[in-house]
């Protein structure tokens, strides 16, 4: 391989090979590290740990949104047995509720996705009709 103007690189032409970049931190051409070699000094550099926690931190939020997603699915979906066996009429009540089973599983997916701030939104809606579903006008 030449260099600009027709030297060559290898050091055959009297030099010692040397390119200038052993102080500046840069490698030469020919010694380019690979990309996850590349990948782990860039990671090492700074707050070490930190690419990590916001993952670990990510998945334990997903799983708490699907916990509470599926909490609130599975609460309006035993409100609706426990309604029907204690013998009450249907009504508007029960598709409250199926709407809140139907939202909690919803969210859930969301959840489980990484669309966390849907699922949550989702959820606090199912829990809404939940709670209006339970309120003493649909008894």
């Amino acid at each position: 391989m030449t260099t600009h103007g027709g030297n060559a690189a290898d050091g055959s032409d009297g030099s010692d090979g040397s390119d200038g970049f052993e102080g500046s931190g840069l490698r030469p051409l020919s010694s380019r590290a690979s990309a996850d070699e590349l990948r782990a000094e860039f990671q090492a550099q700074g707050r070490p740990g930190l690419a990590e926690q916001r993952r670990r931190d990510a998945r334990q939020a997903r799983g708490m949104y699907a916990a509470f997603a599926g909490l609130v699915a599975v609460v309006c979906l035993v409100l609706i047995v426990v309604r029907l066996v204690q013998g009450d009429a249907l009504g508007v009540w029960v598709a409250t509720y199926a709407v809140g089973v139907a939202l909690g599983g919803w969210g859930f997916v969301l959840a489980r996705i990484s669309h966390t701030r849907w699922a949550m939104m989702v959820t606090c809606i199912a829990g809404a009709l939940a709670g209006l579903g339970d309120s003493p006008a649909f008894r």
